[in-house]
């Protein structure tokens, strides 16, 4: 771990909110999912409590919530980011949680998901080229997916997931 090169900031979007889906959708989040799997049903849809996932909504003024504020912790393939929003998920990492999906795991999780912050020419910002104020980033994970938004069949929500280039999110990092 670096701490030199670590630091706080709130991940936005221009046209959306950004956040666990308990502050963007009151909890419990429910979703009701089919599974299928290689093409085949395999169950009855089950509803389970998504509030501890990630997901974006489009904004409306006059319902504008608290901005995710992370701690980025620097480390030697990226950055690992803990949410730092007061609450259930209070010092919680972002990592994959659920299919392809981005959520609220233990710190001590085995397999946390690295990040690493991009530029409009998709070059890695590194610690040294982070602005302070705000800059416009996409979201890449250490295994070179982008981070954007998935929709599952049954669930109302938009989430926050692992996808390919042309579904990638643009975000506005605001260093505090």
């Amino acid at each position: 771990m670096d701490s030199e090169h670590s630091f706080y900031a709130t991940l936005d979007m221009f046209s959306a909110h950004i956040n666990l889906l308990e502050r963007l959708h009151g909890k419990p989040a429910l979703a009701t999912v089919s599974s299928f799997s290689g093409g085949f049903y395999t169950g009855k849809p089950q509803t389970q409590d998504h509030s501890h996932l990630l997901g974006m909504r489009a904004e409306d003024p006059r319902t504008r919530g608290e901005p995710l504020r992370l701690h980025f912790r620097h480390m030697a393939g990226g950055y690992l980011l803990t949410i730092k929003n007061t609450g259930d998920y209070y010092n919680k990492l972002i990592s994959k949680s659920w299919f392809e999906i981005l959520g609220a795991k233990d710190a001590n999780t085995k397999n946390p998901t690295i990040f690493n912050l991009m530029d409009f020419q998709q070059k890695v910002i590194t610690p040294e080229t982070i602005k302070p104020g705000h800059t416009r980033i996409s979201l890449m994970t250490a295994n070179r997916k982008h981070v954007g938004g998935l929709r599952l069949r049954g669930s109302p929500y938009l989430y926050l997931a692992e996808t390919e280039e042309q579904s990638k999110a643009m975000f506005i990092l605001s260093v505090l």
